[in-house]
């Protein structure tokens, strides 16, 4: 396929064409298509981040050369688009786009739709309103909930969250007090901004009294999140779990490990294979995770950082894109739908290996205990993980204790956004305010995929805090590798619609969504399990307070506790896979 990226026909670019929404509002969109005779199925992408990027004429022609007609939209209130935005609203706007698409004289009626994050949020609301010209969807890295994405665990996303809102305020900025300014074109932080970003605006609190450049008018939606911390009727809207019986077409989820919307690509992927509207829709859901990040894969995408995953971890997405709507919308090839549905790349061994089912099904629940001599503070202390038998032994002390300060957060590290790293962890996990368990070094090899949990019985001296678990790959050379993590806001333990307070010093069971991943732990490695109670600026800070989300500027130390005796028998629950080889 060498030469599969290249235009095979000559291609036409009309820009700015304008469609009408139901409203009346106008949307503009770039048309690539091949200049020959006939009518051709279509590509549809809507962007919040300019239709007009720096590789936009040459990506999209090189696609429009394959046969198809690609459409790029800027969505509603961005960009070259007319009206006002409404992030993530994007349902209505979809369908009536998709219908103008299906309308153009040189499009023959078919509609596939794709692209990543906002992009995929995008496709998968139109698909909730069943546009009769919609074939198939190709979405990567997308949420299920945007609550959850929003409050993982109760949890705010801080950094990605202001950044993003950061982000948009500035075309919204240039439009309204430069009219005259070319806007065809992507806008964002500039470097000053960004320092600002990193330096104070993530510091800031409370975190409702922020205006970073003027952020409030320009991004009114971003404080339109911190009104709602709890999941109700405002959330509903984005929800497309909640409607994945209204699917009525085949989806390709492509998603990494390294992803922060892996878990929502993951829930899209198996909601949808079990209640899509039409059977059609429920077989043919297909599904990719790679040792990726948030950006999308290319046959380059070997490494995260330091960290090398050998010669084989990339993807072609692009032409496995192309390969999957030749099918839907070409009468192309059947491999792309007859191989397996599931391909997951297994760290560790490094390998890519298909499967039937996420989960799998021959994945055994497997509980690891955590216990300590009373002091699992830094690795350096003395916290195990192991069977239930030694972890709950009277001869050992039952719990471990931290104070969390929100004013000196545990950092998050290097990240990217919406993504994470593996990062080592040798440094953080120095700090007196990370627990750590860890297994004895391995006898044998233990492959852990799909995903993980936590359950911790803790106490705090907070009525409200935070509590966080990472799953750790430790080297017998020393690194200590990360590989998926997780949080929880104690007032969201039991519901995310009816938040509790704690009663200080109470006891009380926990579980920490820990994400999911594919993973060799290879004989000699430690299987680890990092606690404490902060990740900024990833999350934001808790406060300890207890009071009205957002709106603390004052900041109180709360003395934890990890309760792990007979009758507290905290617990990290790893998915143990037989190995197979294929």
């Amino acid at each position: 396929m060498a030469g599969s990226c290249y235009p095979r026909t000559p291609v036409k670019i009309e820009k700015n064409v304008p469609a009408t929404m139901r409203d009346g509002t106008i949307l503009r969109a770039d048309i690539y298509r091949p200049l020959a005779p006939g009518r051709f199925p279509a590509l549809l992408q809507r962007t919040p981040y300019s239709k007009n990027g720096a590789r936009a004429s040459q990506e999209f022609s090189q696609l429009a050369g394959r046969g198809f007609v690609v459409v790029i939209q800027d969505t509603r209130g961005r960009y070259m688009s007319d009206g006002i935005a409404r992030p993530h609203d994007e349902a209505e706007d979809g369908f009536d786009t998709v219908a103008w698409v299906a309308r153009l004289p040189y499009v023959n009626g078919k509609v596939g739709m794709f692209g990543g994050s906002y992009l995929a949020t995008t496709q998968l609301l139109a698909a909730t309103l069943k546009p009769p010209a919609l074939v198939a969807l190709f979405p990567a890295s997308s949420y299920a909930s945007r609550y959850d994405m929003v409050f993982q665990g109760g949890a705010f996303y801080l950094s990605d969250g202001l950044a993003w809102n950061l982000g948009q305020a500035v075309d919204v900025r240039r439009r309204v007090l430069t009219p005259e300014v070319n806007r065809d074109g992507p806008a964002g932080l500039g470097d000053a901004e960004s320092k600002m970003l990193r330096g104070q605006w993530l510091w800031h609190a409370p975190l409702k009294s922020i205006d970073a450049l003027e952020i409030r008018k320009y991004a009114p939606g971003y404080f339109q999140m911190l009104e709602h911390p709890s999941y109700d009727a405002y959330w509903r809207t984005f929800d497309i779990e909640a409607r994945h019986d209204q699917f009525q077409v085949p989806a390709y989820h492509l998603t990494g490990w390294y992803d922060t919307l892996l878990t929502g690509t993951l829930r899209n992927f198996t909601g949808l294979r079990a209640h899509a509207a039409t059977e059609q829709a429920r077989r043919y859901q297909r599904l990719v995770i790679g040792p990726w990040t948030h950006a999308r894969p290319t046959l380059q995408s070997t490494k995260i950082g330091e960290v090398d995953f050998g010669p084989n971890a990339g993807l072609d997405s692009q032409e496995l894109m192309v390969r999957w709507f030749a099918y839907w919308l070409q009468g192309g090839d059947r491999a792309i739908i007859e191989s397996p549905p599931v391909r997951i790349f297994v760290m560790g061994m490094n390998r890519w290996r298909d499967e039937q089912e996420w989960p799998l099904a021959r994945a055994q629940s497997t509980g690891y205990y955590l216990a300590s001599g009373g002091h699992a503070n830094t690795a350096a202390g003395d916290g195990t993980l192991g069977a239930e038998s030694s972890a709950q032994s009277s001869e050992r002390p039952g719990a471990d204790h931290f104070v969390y300060d929100p004013s000196n957060p545990v950092p998050t590290g290097a990240e990217g956004g919406y993504s994470r790293t593996p990062s080592d962890q040798r440094d953080t996990e120095k700090r007196e305010d990370v627990l750590v368990y860890s297994t004895p070094p391995l006898r044998e090899a233990i492959e852990v995929t799909g995903p993980v949990s936590v359950k911790l019985w803790v106490a705090s001296s907070a009525r409200d805090t935070d509590f966080t678990a990472k799953l750790v790959d430790v080297f017998p050379d020393g690194p200590s590798r990360p590989l998926t993590d997780g949080i929880l806001r104690a007032r969201y333990r039991e519901s995310k619609t009816h938040p509790k307070l704690l009663t200080p010093g109470e006891p009380a069971e926990i579980t920490i969504d820990v994400g999911a991943t594919s993973n060799l732990f290879q004989a000699g490695h430690r299987i680890r399990l990092d606690i404490s109670s902060s990740n900024f600026p990833r999350f934001d800070r808790n406060p300890n307070t207890g009071g009205v989300f957002g709106e603390d500027s004052k900041l109180l130390r709360a003395d934890q506790t990890i309760l792990h005796d007979a009758e507290h028998p905290s617990r990290l629950i790893l998915p143990v896979a037989p190995t197979k080889v294929n």
